[in-house]
């Protein structure tokens, strides 16, 4: 049986299996087609939006339960990708046992109620909970997209603080934990990186100066 993603412009699809089906999520043709995993990963680029609930609510919520309510007849299992924002407020490791707790945004109060109302409902579905993953199909209004930006076009640019740590993992890493994931579970490295010396190491890889390039400013 095939594998489908409902997604093909965020960051996860391009690093699944050639053979896996691709599809819009904006353009979904709700035929009875049996899949043996289907891999929601639409909406992870609406992330940076803050000031509107809606979008979050009608994307993450309202729109993601009608494909799940459909694909789950026919399909063995449904992969859906919670966040690890869910439990930003704590210090030190978490783990997939401990409640949420975090710093109210729109992104994650939708993230959580989804979780809720699966939990209620469904059987056959896996929550994966991934840390922050950044790629070249990164869209606008990302850090990274900026970077990547300056750097492939020699282009100077102006950002806020990064003098703080994160875990930065790479979508490829995301899709390998995905494909072998039989359980909710977070996806991380373990290992924080400072984000301030990353970008720095990336200008210096191709023998850029980074303050030649890149202005902070805090405000």
């Amino acid at each position: 049986m095939k594998n489908l993603i409902i997604g093909n412009t965020s960051q996860l699809s391009h690093y699944f299996p050639d053979d896996y089906e691709k599809i819009s999520s904006r353009n979904i043709n709700f035929t009875n087609q049996n899949y043996d995993r289907v891999y929601i990963c639409f909406g992870e680029q609406r992330t940076y939006i803050q000031n509107n609930r809606n979008i979050f609510l009608e994307t993450n919520i309202d729109y993601t339960l009608k494909i799940i309510d459909h694909f789950s007849k026919f399909c063995n299992q449904i992969i859906i990708y919670g966040t690890s924002e869910l439990w930003n407020n704590y210090n030190g490791p978490i783990d997939i046992s401990m409640p949420f707790n975090y710093k109210q945004s729109n992104y994650i109060d939708s993230k959580k109620l989804i979780i809720e109302k699966i939990k209620e409902k469904y059987e056959n579905i896996i929550i994966l909970h991934p840390f922050n993953f950044n790629s070249i199909y990164r869209k606008e209004g990302f850090l990274f997209t900026k970077i990547f930006d300056s750097i492939i076009n020699n282009k100077k640019i102006t950002i806020g603080n990064t003098y703080f740590y994160r875990e930065l993992l790479h979508p490829k890493f995301v899709v390998e934990e995905s494909i072998k994931a039989t359980e909710d579970k977070i996806i991380g490295s373990g290992r924080l990186t400072f984000v301030n010396d990353f970008i720095r190491s990336l200008y210096s890889h191709f023998n850029m100066k980074y303050e030649d390039f890149v202005s902070e400013d805090y405000n």
